[in-house]
């Protein structure tokens, strides 16, 4: 991915999440989800907690990802600790707005979906070098 795709992705990315964790209160869907997800057998467990904190490890990690190919120059552990501070910001903002509650395990699901997104990023980076090396070797082969 390109710099500049990576750029437009997290602009719009950002405005997603703003809305999301700013915004109004999405602890109804996580019922309906929790709720409609029980009327099969093996998720009769399922509640709207877990909902909750499956989706904020699933919503960080495409920060994760686009942060690492915005700023490429940068350590990918600081990436993560951008990650991390953002939720830590969204959870201090969350304070302040009626209807959200903030809690630690916010930031810990969140940071989980970053790390995992930073993961995925640097395993993408691999397989990019190793597909390069790849086609160079082949190449050279041909050139023999």
């Amino acid at each position: 991915m390109s710099r500049r795709v990576a750029v437009v992705g997290l602009v719009v990315y950002l405005a997603v999440l703003a809305s999301l964790t700013l915004g109004a209160s999405p602890g109804a869907v996580f019922t309906a989800v929790a709720q409609q997800a029980r009327t099969y057998e093996d998720l009769a467990w399922l509640r709207a907690g877990d909902v909750e904190r499956t989706a904020n490890v699933l919503v960080f990690i495409p920060l994760g990802l686009l942060l690492c190919y915005a700023l490429p120059r940068v350590p990918r552990f600081l990436v993560w600790l951008l990650c991390v501070g953002l939720s830590l910001a969204v959870e201090a903002a969350q304070v302040a707005l009626p209807g959200r509650r903030p809690t630690p395990i916010d930031v810990v699901t969140n940071s989980t979906g970053a790390a995992i997104g930073v993961l995925l990023a640097v395993l993408l980076a691999e397989i990019a070098r190793l597909s390069a090396r790849r086609r160079a070797a082949r190449q050279r082969v041909r050139q023999q």
